[in-house]
Formats: C-alpha cells, structure tokens, sequence
C-alpha cells in the first residue's frame, strides 16, 4: 500500500514540471518571433528610400542617355496606341466602314469547272451564302465576333468544304462601301453517280453536291465539256440519294471512292483510259459486324474508253476498301494489269480478269 501512494505522489508532481517545460518553450519561440519581426521592420526601413536618396537616383537617371532614350520609346508607344485606339473609334462610327452580310462575294469561281458552268455555280453559291446571310445585322468591318458568325453559316453551304480565311476589303474612294471576300474551299466532285432519272455528284468525302445532270445525252456532254478535268461514271449504286451536303452512306458509294482513288493516283488512265466503274454484286450496307459481304463473283468492273477499245472489260474484283486475301492486292493488280496490255496486240473485245494471277 504504501507503494502505490507514494506512485500517486510522484504522477501529481509531474504535472507542473511539464506545464513550466511548455511555457518555457512558448516564451522562446514568442522571443524569437519578435526578434524576427523587428529584423524584417529594419530591412523594409533600410530599403525604404529617403527623399533625398529617390532625388539623387532621379536626377542620375534623367542624365542617363539609355534611361531618356528607353523614357521617350515607352513615351512614344503609349502615345501611338492612344492615336490608334481614337483612329480605330473613329472609323468603328465612319459609314464607310460598315459592312453588310448579305454584299458577300467569293474570291474565285471552282477550279473544277470552266465557261459558262463555272461563272453559274459561282453566282448560284454566292446568292445561296447572301440568302443565309441576310437576317444578319449591318455592323463595321472591324467586328472579330461577325467574322466568327459568318464563318459558322458559311461552313453549312453544301458546296463549302471549309473557310479559309475572310477578307476585309475597306473602300478606296468617297463614295465606296465595305465588303467582304471569303476565300472558301469549295468541294470538287470525284465521280458521277448515275441514278434512273439523273446524274449526282459526290466528292472524294462521299458528300453530295447541289448540282444534278439531266439524263439526257446532249445536257450532259454540255456538262463535260465545262469540266477542267473529265469524271467518270459509276454504275450500278442502289437506294436513293440523301440531301446535298449529307455523306451518302452507302458500301457501294464507298467502294466507287476507293477505287477511284486508285486509278487517279496509279496514273492508270495514261495506258487504259477508264470511262465508268460498275458495281456488280456490291451489298449497300455492312452487317452488324461492319462486314461487308458480295454476291458471289461481286465486285468492280472497269469500263475503258469504247471509242478507243470497244467491248474491253477489266474484272478488278473487290475494290480496295474491301480487299480480299484470298485476291491480289491492288499494287499486284496494278502491276498485273500493265503486264497483260504490253503483252497484248489489241485491247478490243478483251476480258482482262484480274482477280487471279495469270
């Protein structure tokens, strides 16, 4: 017993001496706080300048060549914004630079076309973008948010693949007006679909373009004639047409795109001109799966120039977004192709299977 109370004894004094070791503790770093603000209170008093120490470095300064020559850059800056800035006021309220939407024009017509067809499509684009332009409000010339709105409703033109830029032409006479230049990519057509009652157009995207062709022999040799470049004709594309300015969706109209790529970029139409490409066997659309499955003996064939190989037909097989592996490849095609015309008297009537070697 005695034990345990002389124990209670020694834990009650142990209490203050740890009270005093925290007080001590706290009386230090209250000390050294205070020693370190009255340290910081002497610097700021030490860099503080005095007013005959900020006269001495003025009057130092104002003799420094560099310090007046950096002085009178700064001076003559500020005072070329203020000149701007008033300029800039002035012409935003001049009416002369004010521009009106609905005066857009284009800066060149599509290089595609020639003649008679390039001029029309370029006043039929030219009145299609004024049309969705004109519910916009007159403004000045210098407005950067009109140029951002006029941009996003010309980017809705089916004809407009993108806009390049929009220039701001500023009158050069009293009694001249502000106008603007968009500098568009217009979309190209790649082939010609033929349909039961017209020709459509799709560029390389599989977009289709406003513009429809008669199926009339004379219209449409007139419409070949106003080509910078000849297209050619697909064959054998099922289902109808969506809107111009849609992607057609379409396993035959892809297959068309890609076989077309190839003969432009192989050059092929340098040793067998090719008039059309029909479709034969070809599904409209891929499976579940994304697979796309032909009829058998389906694929492409290639249609050469008839007044120069009359009855010639080119068996290509699947075109090359559809390449098979149980086919030659599109390159060993090619070079098959090539090898059999040198090895060839006449072209005419000829049934050139390229879907097997030899």
């Amino acid at each position: 017993m005695p034990r345990r109370k002389t124990k209670k004894v020694a834990r009650k004094q142990s209490k203050p001496t740890r009270l005093r070791a925290r007080s001590t503790a706290m009386r230090a770093i209250k000390a050294g706080v205070g020693v370190l603000f009255a340290g910081v209170v002497r610097l700021m008093q030490a860099l503080t300048p005095s007013g005959e120490s900020l006269s001495v470095f003025f009057s130092a300064a104002w003799h420094s060549r560099g310090v007046r020559r950096c002085a009178g850059l700064v001076g003559g800056v500020v005072v070329l914004g203020l000149l701007s800035w008033v300029m800039l006021h002035n012409l935003r309220n001049d009416e002369r630079y004010r521009v009106d939407p609905g005066r857009i024009e284009l800066a060149a017509s599509p290089t595609w076309a020639k003649g008679n067809l390039a001029k029309q499509l370029k006043g039929d684009i030219e009145e299609e973008l004024r049309a969705d332009l004109a519910d916009l409000p007159e403004t000045n010339a210098f407005d950067d948010d009109l140029m951002d709105t006029i941009t996003e409703r010309i980017e809705r033109c089916p004809w407009i693949r993108t806009v390049i830029r929009i220039e701001r032409r500023f009158p050069t006479d009293p009694d001249g007006y502000s106008r603007l230049l968009p500098v568009l990519e217009i979309r190209t057509p790649a082939v010609v679909i033929d349909l039961p009652e017209r020709y459509m157009l799709v560029d390389g995207e599989g977009v289709v373009l406003p513009l429809t062709v008669p199926k009339d022999p004379k219209e449409y040799a007139l419409f070949c004639d106003q080509l910078s470049r000849p297209l050619r004709m697909v064959r054998g594309v099922d289902g109808s047409a969506p809107a111009a300015g849609e992607t057609w969706s379409n396993e035959q109209i892809v297959a068309a795109l890609s076989m077309e790529r190839v003969i432009r970029q192989a050059e092929l139409d340098r040793s067998m001109p090719i008039d059309a490409i029909e479709l034969v066997g070809v599904p409209q659309q891929a499976d579940a799966r994304g697979r796309v499955h032909y009829q058998p003996d389906g694929g492409v064939v290639l249609i050469p120039d008839q007044g120069r190989m009359p009855g010639a037909r080119v068996m290509w097989g699947r075109p090359p977004i559809h390449a098979s592996t149980l086919e030659l490849s599109p390159n060993d095609k090619l070079t098959e192709l090539k090898n059999r015309l040198r090895a060839m008297d006449s072209v005419a009537d000829a049934r050139i299977d390229l879907r097997t070697r030899g």
